[in-house]
């Protein structure tokens, strides 16, 4: 445990020194996915870095659970057999057999061991670094419907908008597997994910979504995410926004 704990201080030292500095290069947000599972020993550094990163300016975190380590004794109480349809896209299109955790995918085009802070490091650098097309849709909210906004803009290609919904913060007592007994903190959890445009060719577009479709999924926020070619490919534009409190049911009146 102790030399576990020392790892993680470790990497929440460094990340947090590394990602601050690459924050600062422009205004787009980098998007860091981290897939991740409730029985995986190696996955507690990774998940405590990814919540390191969370605040940093410029940085737009998101942890898919994915279900492949349940069948070692613990079924990872937010995982989703579409998070790691999701990982094991990235790492075809990306050149990778096979999926691990902690990996972290940083705008569809980078990919690094998750609680390794030397290669996290450099992969954001590597992300901010690259040369790509950005676009900054606008989210709004008014009472429980949210506006997705997509600017005129030049792409490539078509381009897929998702939508993901995400709870902020949870904590969870592992029961069994490798991390049996621990309690452990997870940030930015993907609770639910759909693409709601296939197509989008870079004409001005509106979207609107439902607030209670995030709360019904269990989430607080929500991000969109713009990915070019297919719903896989690399992220070219990202907006998040906190989803409203649910609305309180009224008493009928007598």
């Amino acid at each position: 445990m102790r030399k576990w704990l020392t790892a993680a201080c470790f990497v929440l030292t460094s990340l947090a020194a590394s990602v601050g500095a690459q924050a600062d290069n422009d205004d787009r947000l980098t998007v860091v996915e981290l897939f991740t599972s409730q029985g995986c020993s190696s996955c507690p550094p990774a998940d405590a870095a990814l919540k390191s990163m969370r605040d940093r300016p410029g940085i737009l975190t998101l942890s898919w659970p994915v279900d492949y380590w349940d069948r070692l004794g613990w079924e990872d109480t937010f995982a989703h057999p579409h998070n790691a349809i999701r990982q094991a896209a990235y790492n075809k299109r990306l050149g990778r057999g096979g999926v691990f955790t902690p990996q972290m995918i940083l705008d569809g085009r980078v990919q690094c061991v998750g609680s390794k802070p030397e290669k996290v490091r450099a992969s954001i650098a590597k992300a901010r670094t690259l040369n790509h097309p950005w676009i900054n849709p606008t989210l709004k909210l008014a009472g429980d419907t949210i506006t997705v906004s997509l600017p005129e803009a030049k792409v490539e290609g078509t381009v897929s908008v998702r939508v993901v919904w995400y709870l902020g913060d949870a904590e969870v007592e592992i029961g069994d597997g490798e991390n049996q007994g621990r309690r452990l903190h997870y940030t930015n959890v993907v609770r639910a994910s759909d693409v709601i445009d296939m197509d989008w060719s870079g004409g001005a577009k509106s979207l609107t979504l439902d607030a209670a479709t995030g709360h019904t999924a269990g989430a607080d926020h929500l991000a969109i995410l713009l990915q070019q070619d297919y719903v896989h490919g690399p992220i070219i534009g990202a907006a998040r926004l906190v989803l409203p409190a649910p609305t309180a049911p009224t008493s009928a009146s007598r």
